[in-house]
């Protein structure tokens, strides 16, 4: 009997003490919960004090540069082909700001490039230059109120290559800066789809031709020639006012971490042609710029831009050879222009 009550005696202060001890614990992790709970009132009271502090970050800044080089060089190849060297630098600076509704969107792109073929002179094959602003003025969280400003030429003189039994030399200019300049100013609405993609329409829309050097506006290339009411050709215009309606579509998003895409179409459609056939076609201008870093400073570059208005004369050509007219000149019309353009080199990205 006594040994029983012994061991009931010590059963009851063993669980008497895990009790105890039980409550010295929860009251231990109550007292660590509260005073947790305070020291976060603290944090976030301090955060909400450091942004109402810290200036809004109104302007997105940011750009890149590349400049890439490829070398071929042919010795004894059967299977033909010219050793070749080139040399291109893109460039692309962005200057967004935003507050509240208001949103005010900048794009520079800029390309330059060379090429010597053997045997040939050094020509460029790559001259660009983009500037594009646009202003937005939010009606809900993704459809604005917008004005677009885009201006398209080149920076330095470009030559008719159509026959190459010229000597360089001797050959024809047929560009240069301003020469032509195409100045596009919209009113109209944005919808932002998403962060990286975005659609302006602009039922109001005024596209500018701009030929400043005459002897390239002597030749119609950019700027059809007034004729008269013969059909006769009387005047070479150095400049050209259409009115439209425009369509800017927008994408820009980075892939991956490392890959980059830009792309940009741009269709218009002229309601003032004075040939009326003409109204019918749409200018178009698609340009897409795709980088990809290798390592920190070693990047692959991918360019295209396409381009189609009937109001540009292009050589026609039947296989590779020029189409002449009974004279010998160059027979000319519209055509769909593409260009692409793939570097390796040099990039930065800021």
């Amino acid at each position: 009997m006594k040994t029983k009550l012994t061991t009931l005696m010590i059963c009851v202060a063993f669980f008497a003490n895990a009790q105890t001890e039980l409550d010295l614990a929860k009251k231990s992790f109550n007292t660590a919960k509260e005073s947790l709970a305070a020291q976060q009132a603290l944090v976030d009271a301090a955060a909400a004090r450091v942004t109402a502090l810290t200036p809004p970050l109104l302007w997105d800044k940011g750009g890149f540069g590349a400049l890439n080089f490829n070398s071929l060089g042919l010795t004894n190849w059967a299977a033909g082909g010219v050793s070749s060297n080139s040399i291109s630098a893109l460039g692309n600076i962005h200057r967004n700001y935003k507050k509240d509704k208001l949103e005010w969107i900048n794009n520079l792109d800029l390309a330059y490039g060379l090429i010597q073929n053997k045997g040939q002179d050094i020509r460029k094959n790559e001259d660009r230059i983009n500037l594009l602003s646009k202003g937005n003025y939010g009606i809900t969280e993704k459809l604005s109120y917008s004005a677009l400003v885009n201006f398209r030429s080149q920076f330095a003189p470009g030559f008719d290559f159509t026959d190459e039994t010229i000597a360089d030399a001797d050959r024809k200019e047929i560009s240069r800066f301003l020469a032509p300049a195409y100045i596009t100013a919209s009113l109209g609405f944005n919808y932002n789809f998403t962060g990286y993609f975005s659609v302006f329409l602009s039922p109001a829309t005024g596209k500018f031709t701009v030929v400043s050097d005459d002897t390239i506006a002597a030749q119609n290339i950019y700027i059809p020639a007034k004729l008269n009411a013969e059909g006769q050709q009387f005047y070479n215009d150095n400049y050209r006012a259409e009115f439209g309606a425009l369509m800017n579509l927008r994408f820009d998003k980075d892939l991956t971490k490392k890959i980059n895409l830009v792309s940009t179409l741009n269709l218009f459609n002229n309601f003032t042609d004075v040939n009326t056939a003409n109204r019918v076609n749409i200018d178009i201008n698609w340009e897409t710029i795709v980088n990809m870093k290798l390592t920190d400073y070693i990047g692959v570059s991918l360019s295209t831009t396409v381009i189609h208005d009937n109001d540009i004369a292009v050589p026609l050509f039947e296989g590779s050879n020029p189409i002449l007219d009974g004279e010998g000149n160059p027979v000319t019309g519209p055509r769909t222009q593409f260009k692409r353009l793939i570097g390796i080199g040099f990039s930065y990205k800021f």
